[in-house]
């Protein structure tokens, strides 16, 4: 890999590993509750 490619894929991964150690907005994990909901009771009727 050249230098410049090397960089680039250093600073991919530092922001790849920044996004993940991200906590997800309150917000989102509500409305993934409600999904498991829905898709439970969805199961239970079939």
């Amino acid at each position: 890999m050249n230098g410049a490619n090397a960089q680039i894929a250093v600073k991919l991964r530092a922001f790849y590993h920044s996004v993940q150690e991200e906590t997800l907005p309150q917000k989102f994990l509500d409305l993934l509750e409600k999904l498991d909901a829905v898709e439970n009771s969805a199961q239970r009727v079939e």
